[in-house]
């Protein structure tokens, strides 16, 4: 054994073969090079620790003074709503009075592009989509784009995507568990793979013929078409570096993880008009992300576990209640109304609770997968109807190994989401890119840092 050559170190990506298959294997601490020989433990050097971030938007938001703590600081009293967080309490920062560009019904598009609107034209990349494109290739998805609702919604009044590509296209969600599933970590053996490859192989050669024909079509057609064409291009921009990394992946094998039970049919479609199975569905979308997490399939996430449609309905079946959630919202300050908002904010809160707690679960190096994930609850909805963009609650969650201070209650007046997403990104250790945020970031949480 050379010691000085440390050949005995396996790397991060090594995968066991046999029988015709390969399975990839977990972080090991033999694989960091604090270890000093195969018998001797290391725990991950600080530029081994992947550093990620996740995102979600709750659409309608929530109760907010049933929400905010009544003090500030890290010894800051919990309230009814936040009970189920009580394990994370030290773990996460509960910011509240945060402002975004817009707010109300329809504007998540804002939440992580800053600026981009149903009725704005200009239009920005999300800041999940910047994290992806700085990670490149290092995992086999850049990023995650996940919802309750498999469209973007743009071209409607109701978008139903926080993800925004370089070049400027919405992109559209995964809303099945089961489907992700089968993405991440499908089973391959060499048949499957050569269909992937001509697949790929096929699309590739489409997409060429494709801009072939757009661009000589383009010289013959006037001002307006050559714009609508020029966006056609941009789409095919989108999926041409789809297939690049894809084919950059495609000869490693994937993880091998025990496939969960999903039962029959599409989980997502088992939601009744009462919310019965949303909570079977949202925890086992959190487990997907959990699972791409714990193998390194990604470091960028974004994901709607509630728009501000069907899922607003939920719990209806566990409180009783005569109201949807968005009569709720607009309650004329009734005192029923408000106490059965709260009662319906802390079951959805206890979902995000257990997100956090399969993040806890899992070792990774010295710490967890929590410790190495900021994970951000967040909504454009605020106010005591949550149909504003001001008095915005905002849980930034995870990221101790990345350098986060939690804070407890940290109250930011008027200070715009923007800066907590420039936080972020500095702990990615990314440069930030121009225009962050259409510039509405001032700069970062220092608090936090």
């Amino acid at each position: 054994m050379n010691i000085q050559t440390n050949s005995w170190r396996i790397a991060r990506r090594t995968f066991l073969k046999g029988l015709g298959a390969a399975v990839g294997l977990p972080w090991l601490e033999v694989m960091s090079e604090n270890a000093k020989s195969i018998t001797t433990a290391g725990s991950m050097a600080a530029h081994e620790v992947p550093r990620r971030a996740m995102f979600t938007y709750w659409g309608l938001g929530l109760e907010i003074t049933g929400f905010t703590p009544p003090d500030t600081g890290k010894n800051y009293t919990l309230t009814p709503t936040l009970q189920s967080l009580a394990p994370f309490k030290d773990e996460m920062t509960v910011m509240t009075e945060l402002t975004s560009f817009t707010g109300g019904h329809g504007s998540c598009c804002c939440l992580l592009t800053g600026i981009n609107t149903v009725r704005n034209a200009k239009t920005l990349m999300s800041v999940d989509q910047q994290i992806a494109l700085h990670h490149g290739s290092q995992t086999r998805f850049p990023s995650l784009v996940l919802g309750t609702a498999r469209e973007t919604g743009f071209g409607g009044s109701s978008p139903m995507t926080l993800s925004w590509s370089k070049n400027h296209t919405p992109i559209t969600p995964e809303n099945r568990p089961e489907v992700l599933f089968e993405k991440l970590f499908g089973s391959e053996d060499s048949n499957t793979l050569a269909a992937a490859k001509q697949a790929m192989a096929r699309r590739a050669s489409l997409l060429d013929s494709i801009k072939e024909q757009a661009a000589a079509l383009q010289r013959q057609v006037g001002t307006a078409d050559r714009e609508r064409l020029d966006q056609y291009f941009t789409s095919i921009r989108d999926l041409e570096e789809r297939i690049k990394v894809e084919g950059e992946w495609i000869d490693r094998p994937k993880p091998r993880v025990q496939r969960p039970d999903f039962g029959q049919g599409s989980l997502r479609d088992r939601i009744a008009s009462d919310g019965r199975g949303y909570s079977e569905y949202t925890r086992m979308m959190f487990d997907m992300i959990a699972l791409a997490f714990e193998t390194d399939s990604t470091r960028a996430v974004s994901h709607i576990p509630r728009t501000e449609g069907d899922e607003a309905k939920c719990y209806g079946y566990q409180t009783k209640s005569k109201w949807d959630l968005h009569t709720l919202t607009h309650n004329a300050q009734e005192d029923d109304k408000i106490a059965q908002w709260r009662e319906v904010d802390a079951l959805y809160l206890s979902e995000w609770a257990y997100f956090l707690g399969k993040l806890k679960a899992v070792k990774e190096g010295s710490g967890t997968l929590l410790d190495h994930t900021m994970a951000a609850w967040a909504t454009t909805n605020g106010g005591p109807n949550a149909h504003d963009s001001k008095h915005l609650p905002l849980l930034l969650c995870g990221g101790s190994a990345l350098g986060l201070k939690h804070q407890g209650h940290l109250v930011q007046m008027d200070v715009p989401v923007a800066n907590v997403w420039k936080t972020v990104v500095d702990r990615v250790g990314m440069k930030l890119p121009e225009d962050f945020q259409g510039g509405l970031a001032s700069g970062v949480v220092k608090e936090l840092l």
